[in-house]
């Protein structure tokens, strides 16, 4: 390869692996103060057990915070198998085949056919629709915390299981309610007034605009209502007389409690700051994302309970993620200095192509929804990271040794790569199918290991066998004293 070739080649590598490993490695505060770039590393979901907060950042106290809250919403008439078998136990006879007839088992779940309607063993297509509908409303919900590492998934088929980090439980409930909103007016909840919406051919949105969470310079955390002309009209009127009789606004989800604010005079403007005084962050941020998804958000008409709260701790400690960190720091140190003294400058072939490994590696980490950085995933990649350094130590090795014998520099790299190819191929084909072979019939902790290892295994075969080889020959193009390059010798000259 000529040198004008190779350093234009050489030139779009670099800037290639910089962006990589700037995308992938690189966070810091942006100028404005408030805003902050995440890198992939940073995104990508760290499992419950590694005893840190998920993307690697500590409390306000400093302490990092491991594990993490599940929280199942099941619709209402559906209840899990161990709910429906714990009912069964103590019932007569009489009551056990009363209580058989109406619920229908479907999958793991059991559906009570006094409520739903389930035909061949499945729920009729209103359920179904209205239960797509829930899943791209609590996940929209989620999704506007802005909590990393929020996760919503549909469990058993028609249950939905949402996982936080740990942090605050408060969103769980008040973000299972469906409904319509709407606001009443009154002395208690039962024989308040609907103001809003007033009649039953208007829409809430004719009366509110939105809602969202605000926190005062004192550090109070608010629940804001935007109304429209009409609402604030609305609010206004039927607040007239709370001078004289104090009464309370009631905003409701469905038949749930929203919020509450009692009212001693007159509200006229078109944003409402309500706080409870004990809203946390989350609980206002909770509270007003409720209030916005049910005006603006996708509607359902099924009603959700939330059950099987858990919480997860961190199985390996607080520091965990810190130490696999290090770790890896060890062996990236411990790589770079075996093939810098061996092969001297030919280790930046490996040291590129080794980058490119885990820039990939990290990527796919991120993007593939069912992985996660975890000890698991972790010992998958080092494994990996290992066969590639023993792949390309190889190759080297190959090459010195022909390169002993006397031939040029460039048939010693072709006939060193022909008599190690088909091994080193032969190796990286049987662990990718162990991996991916594994992978289909292991539990899931394994699985995620074996999916990796066989995934990054791919990798490693690529690196080696093509990727370092156009990384050594578009480096060799740059120096005369190709042997001294890369540290091989002659039995009889140093060099040619």
């Amino acid at each position: 390869m000529s040198k004008v070739k190779s350093a234009i080649c050489l030139t779009l590598m670099t800037l290639l692996i910089a962006g990589l490993c700037f995308i992938c490695f690189l966070s810091f505060d942006l100028p404005n103060g408030t805003d902050t770039y995440n890198s992939i590393l940073t995104m990508t979901e760290k499992d419950a057990d590694l005893g840190m907060r998920y993307g690697g950042k500590s409390d306000e106290s400093g302490r990092y915070l491991g594990g993490g809250y599940t929280a199942v919403y099941y619709p209402e008439g559906v209840i899990s198998a161990e709910e429906y078998e714990t009912s069964l136990k103590g019932m007569t006879d009489e009551e056990k085949t009363e209580y058989e007839e109406q619920y229908e088992k479907v999958g793991d779940l059991y559906f009570d056919t006094d409520k739903i309607k389930v035909e061949n063993g499945a729920p009729d297509a209103d359920f179904k629709a209205g239960f797509e509908s829930a899943v791209e409303l609590f996940t929209a919900r989620y999704e506007a915390l802005h909590l990393e590492d929020v996760r919503v998934s549909v469990f058993d088929g028609y249950a939905v299981r949402v996982f936080v980090p740990q942090s605050d439980t408060a969103a769980f409930t008040p973000l299972s309610y469906t409904g319509d909103f709407t606001v009443k007016y009154g002395s208690d909840a039962s024989s308040a007034a609907t103001i809003m919406p007033a009649r039953s051919t208007e829409s809430i949105t004719d009366y509110v605009k939105g809602a969202y969470m605000r926190t005062g310079a004192d550090g109070t955390n608010y629940v804001v209502v935007d109304f429209t002309k009409k609402g604030r009209e609305a609010l206004a009127k039927a607040s007239d007389g709370a001078a004289d009789s104090a009464a309370t606004a009631f905003f409701q989800v469905g038949e749930n409690s929203a919020l509450q604010l009692s009212v001693n005079e007159k509200i006229d403007q078109d944003s409402l700051y309500i706080s409870n005084g004990q809203f946390t962050e989350i609980s206002a941020k909770s509270s007003a994302i409720l209030i916005d998804s049910a005006v603006n958000g996708a509607k359902t008409e099924l009603a959700f309970t939330v059950t099987d709260t858990n919480s997860y701790h961190a199985l390996y400690g607080e520091n965990s993620l810190l130490w696999m960190y290090v770790a890896f720091g060890v062996f990236f140190a411990a790589m770079l200095v075996f093939f810098f003294v061996r092969y001297h400058l030919l280790a930046f072939a490996h040291l590129y192509t080794y980058l490119l490994f885990l820039c990939g590696t990290v990527l796919c980490v991120w993007a593939i929804p069912f992985l996660a950085l975890s000890v698991e995933t972790f010992t998958a990649f080092l494994l990996a990271s290992l066969l590639l350094c023993v792949g390309d130590a190889v190759t080297f090795e190959k090459a010195r040794a022909e390169y002993a014998t006397g031939k040029t520099m460039v048939s010693s790299v072709k006939t060193g790569y022909s008599k190690c190819f088909w091994d080193l191929f032969d190796v990286h084909i049987v662990l990718a199918l162990a991996g991916f072979f594994t992978f289909f019939v292991a539990l899931p902790a394994l699985s995620s290991f074996a999916f990796l290892f066989g995934l990054t295994t791919v990798f490693s075969g690529l690196g080696t066998l093509l990727i370092n080889r156009f990384n050594w020959a578009i480096l060799m193009a740059y120096t005369p004293k190709k042997g001294a390059f890369c540290n091989f010798k002659r039995e009889e000259t140093e060099d040619e």
